[in-house]
């Protein structure tokens, strides 16, 4: 038995390796120190990206997106939706009568482009879709930028204290003119007869000028109608070789102003087309403009039923040059209409006098020269292009005298005020200053109680040769409006008025929605 406090012989026990028991007791040690700081290192890195990544995470969450929405779509009903079948149709119809030659041509200077219909496209009055722009916004640029209603208010402003009083005379003429067109859409002159009637065109063109001059078009809440009837009635009265007066026609031979009646009623419709851009009247448009073309004289000018002569007519000359203007404006795509405006202009300067007046017809000594045929070559030379050259200047300076003087008027005095406005306008300076005050003063002052206004010619006055009187008081009435528009019918050629650019919308929200 052994005991129990007996010990171990020494000598009985395995030797002990003490180079191992360092050498593990140091490699324990160099761990335990590496392990410590590398491994709160490592960590920390762990940490770092962990934290990274999350961030990234909550970013790609807060870019921009794109919305999108799911509607339900609307209860159809079968019959309004049959209804604009039916209109697209139409509308594919009238499609296939297009020209594709008309879609090349490029837009109009002056207003907003549009598609064309072609030439020989029937002028049938169903086909005149005069309710084509009724919802439509009215683009006025260029020279017909004072239409608009700001463009209007802007220049009125311009005009000094004059302004408002001959605008309110302005809304006084057009409630004349809308209530007394006749139930065709014309406007009656005094003279009774088939003479009468071959009036009416040239007449109804004027009163037609006269409110689109004011920005009215078809598409006018109060006078829409009236220019939607007298559009009709011009129309229904052109033959398909271009004539509204058939001044070919052995009957209207002796009828004169027939060659004015055609110019008036093809300004009137070029405008008509320019502001409203109903296709259907381009086509007459242009027919208008070929028989007005064709009448040209090799010299340039023209004379009464267009003939071919020698003989020259200022005043009727000048009613051409303005339709064919016009017409440039609103588009017209008439073969050289270019050449026979600059034909007519270099002819007209070959009319001057040394004093700066222009001739009537003959010329030479004892001709006939004044302030009307001085205004209307004037105005002429501004519109198409020639407002800086010798002859313009020289003619405003024949201007200078001019007066108004309701009790001894001259010849045609309608006429004449209303060229000597306008030329005045566009010259600007110290004479339109001056006969500004004195034009206006005199029309407001002698406008009739019920809106219209009578030719001084009917009063009695001495009237060597001028027959303005028979023409009634639609035609006093539409030139007078003509003549109290000059402040925003056209721009003046001496200025141009600055039209800002929309800015475009700043956000990049995009908003997609699926019906």
């Amino acid at each position: 038995m052994t005991e129990p406090n007996q010990q171990h012989d020494p000598e009985s026990l395995p030797p002990v390796d003490t180079e191992v028991i360092k050498k593990r007791y140091l490699r324990k040690r160099i761990l335990e120190h590496m392990l410590g700081p590398f491994g709160s290192i490592i960590l920390h890195i762990i940490l770092i990206a962990l934290a990274v990544r999350f961030l990234g995470m909550v970013t790609e969450d807060r870019t921009a997106s794109i919305q999108v929405q799911i509607m339900e779509p609307d209860a159809i009903d079968l019959e309004e939706f049959e209804r604009e079948l039916q209109e697209l149709q139409d509308l594919q119809d009238m499609t296939d009568l297009m020209n594709p030659q008309d879609a090349l041509m490029d837009a109009p200077p002056d207003v907003s482009a549009d598609v064309s219909t072609a030439d020989d496209m029937s002028m049938d009055l169903a086909d005149l879709n005069v309710l084509s722009d009724a919802k439509s916004p009215l683009v006025m640029r260029g020279l017909y930028e004072g239409r608009s209603g700001a463009g209007r208010s802007r220049m009125l402003g311009a005009a000094g204290r004059w302004g408002q009083e001959t605008e309110r005379a302005v809304i006084r003429a057009l409630e004349w003119m809308k209530n007394n067109q006749e139930q065709d859409g014309s406007w009656r002159a005094d003279t009774g007869g088939e003479q009468g009637m071959r009036m009416r065109v040239g007449i109804t063109g004027l009163c037609l000028l006269a409110f689109l001059a004011h920005g009215e078009t078809t598409s006018s809440e109060r006078y829409g109608p009236v220019v939607e009837k007298a559009i009709r009635y011009l129309i229904s009265r052109q033959t398909e070789s271009g004539h509204f007066i058939d001044t070919d026609d052995p009957e209207n031979a002796p009828y004169k102003a027939g060659t004015y009646g055609q110019a008036i009623a093809t300004y009137a419709i070029s405008e008509a087309y320019a502001l409203t851009r109903i296709p259907s009247l381009k086509p007459a448009m242009e027919k208008a403009v070929d028989v007005i073309m064709k009448g040209q004289q090799t010299g340039g000018m023209w004379f009464y039923r267009y003939e071919k002569g020698n003989l020259v007519n200022n005043s009727v000359s000048g009613w051409q040059m303005q339709a064919l203007k016009a017409a440039q404006m609103a588009g017209a795509s008439n073969p050289g209409l270019k050449d026979a405006m600059e034909r007519a202009i270099a002819r007209l300067k070959t009319r001057q006098v040394e004093d700066g007046q222009f001739f009537y017809i003959q010329t030479g000594p004892g001709s006939r020269r004044d302030h009307g045929n001085t205004a209307v070559a004037v105005l002429c030379l501004q519109l198409l292009g020639h407002a800086n050259s010798p002859e313009a200047r020289k003619g405003q300076q024949a201007l200078r005298d001019a007066s108004i003087d309701w009790n001894s008027p001259p010849s045609w005095p309608m006429s004449v005020w209303y060229y000597i406005t306008q030329a005045k306008f566009h010259q600007g300076g110290q004479q339109w200053t001056t006969w500004n005050e004195a034009f206006a003063r005199a029309y407001t002052r002698n406008q009739n109680e019920d809106g219209s206004w009578s030719s001084p010619a009917k009063s009695g006055a001495s009237i060597p040769f001028g027959y303005e009187h028979f023409f009634g008081p639609a035609f006093s009435t539409a030139m007078s409006t003509l003549t109290l528009t000059v402040y925003y019918r056209f721009l003046p050629t001496y200025q141009q008025i600055e039209i800002k650019e929309e800015e475009a919308p700043k956000t990049r929200d995009v908003v997609i929605e699926i019906i």
